[in-house]
């Protein structure tokens, strides 16, 4: 918590940043877990948090998820960073994803999908830098200098 520098690479946030995310963050665990199960099953009666729970702290929850998605690790890999078992890896990532989805839902903070919406917002915006993805390049139409570049193995 006090390594600035290590949260900021374990997720790609700063603690601020952590601390801003978490009040909203809290508030859709709590609503999820008032009423399901962390099988996803409705809940029958009131469950307090344990304190021998793999990830006993609402910030150990929000962690768990937001070093998985950072760094991507084999569900094997993260369960064991964080000493668990795959299979309670696997349930976790699966909830604590759709918990962080909705939080950043709230806040505004998902990346649009409709370009007409998008397109608005980005009028506002002086600088927009996109995100560049590889395209295939125009093949030579010498022959020549087609055969010089390209083994012919490859298919796009």
């Amino acid at each position: 918590r006090h390594r600035h520098s290590q949260v900021l690479a374990a997720t790609g946030l700063t603690p601020v940043e952590f601390d801003a995310l978490l009040v909203t963050f809290k508030y859709h665990w709590d609503e999820y877990y008032s009423h399901f199960t962390l099988e996803g099953k409705v809940r029958q009666r009131i469950s307090y948090n344990r304190k021998t729970s793999v990830l006993p702290l609402i910030q150990d929850k929000m962690f768990f998820i937001l070093v998985y998605l950072k760094t991507n690790p084999l569900q094997e890999l993260h369960a064991i960073q964080f000493e668990m078992t795959q299979p309670q890896a696997n349930r976790w990532i699966h909830l604590l994803s759709e918990i962080l989805r909705r939080t950043l839902k709230t806040l505004g903070e998902l990346p649009d999908r409709n370009s007409k919406r998008l397109i608005h917002i980005l009028q506002g915006c002086e600088e927009v830098l996109l995100d560049g993805t590889e395209r295939p390049i125009q093949r030579p139409l010498d022959e020549d200098r087609q055969s010089a570049c390209y083994s012919g193995k490859k298919n796009s």
